[in-house]
């Protein structure tokens, strides 16, 4: 709760100066909006350490191999960047290059996924007769 409220409060005055921005100068309100989130990015990087640390503790406890693990891991990382790409495109008024961004990040989640996929097929197949 404490990260939030100074990121809310940077937040709405960036969006404040992003509305005197995009009359004039729409260019620099995209760049204000990508070193924005590149700086709250990097400011969320020791909580997001400590969240991984603890996704890495259960899955060893409840004996989900690490391969499985990282997979997963893998796939929400490429969510939240493709979300974030796609946003940015949206941003700068580019809604074909954010559906372009949104189309590869979903074959890239597919293709992360495959392992698991692989795996769950191969359990099933010992399973039946």
């Amino acid at each position: 709760m404490g990260q939030l409220i100074p990121i809310i409060v940077a937040a709405l005055i960036v969006a404040l100066i992003q509305v005197s921005l995009r009359s004039s100068y729409p260019e620099y309100a995209t760049v204000l909006t990508v070193l924005f989130t590149t700086v709250v990015l990097l400011r969320v990087l020791g909580p997001l350490k400590d969240i991984i640390q603890l996704f890495t503790q259960l899955g060893q406890e409840a004996g989900i191999t690490g391969r499985y693990f990282d997979v997963l891991l893998r796939t929400m990382a490429a969510a939240y960047i493709t979300a974030f790409g796609s946003q940015i495109c949206k941003d700068a008024d580019e809604k074909s290059l954010a559906i372009a961004v949104e189309l590869v990040g979903k074959l890239v989640v597919i293709i992360l996924a495959l392992p698991i996929i692989v795996g769950i097929v191969e359990a099933l197949t010992t399973m039946l007769p």
